[in-house]
């Protein structure tokens, strides 16, 4: 029975070494900034997420499908819209409904609009915009690796 004794120390190690090795393995989250009110929002995301919201200037509905690219770049990867104002203004011109796109960015910002059409849909969750301001507020969103014990701590110090 002696021999055996060192097999449950071994064995806490590795559940402890584990378990440390989840609270640090870093995970995608997109990370949007109020910076007209210092608020900061942490959305878990998988690889894609989509922007819905009606065009501000031709009052028409679109949509932006984004996922995550390498080194936490936000990448455009189509623009939905049936309007043909709409995808006028982005630049297309021959009457489709879906349009790919291949735009990367380390960031981008809009404002929270005046009215509640604007979403974010990431999985199965959808977040309205003016939740996370009031109208004019700028939002800036970007993608980092959050470890879980960066995002549980925030948690605990938040407010």
């Amino acid at each position: 029975m002696k021999p055996r004794a060192w097999l449950l120390p071994v064995i806490g190690l590795f559940l402890i070494g584990a378990g440390v090795a989840f609270c640090l393995r870093g995970s995608p989250y997109l990370v949007i900034v109020n910076t007209d009110r210092g608020r900061e929002f942490r959305i878990p995301l998988g690889s894609r997420f989509t922007l819905s919201y009606v065009n501000s200037i031709y009052r028409a509905p679109a949509a932006e499908d984004f996922e995550v690219g390498e080194k936490n770049e936000i990448v455009l990867k189509g623009v939905r819209t049936r309007s043909a104002a709409v995808a006028q203004y982005y630049g297309f011109e021959d009457g489709r409904e879906y349009y790919p796109v291949e735009r990367r960015m380390k960031s981008f910002a809009l404002r929270v609009g005046m009215t509640d059409l604007q979403a974010l849909d990431v999985g199965n969750e959808k977040v309205s915009l003016g939740k996370m301001g009031s109208a004019g507020d700028r939002l800036e969103f970007r993608v980092e690796k959050l470890s879980q014990a960066r995002v549980w701590l925030s948690r605990i110090t938040k407010d």
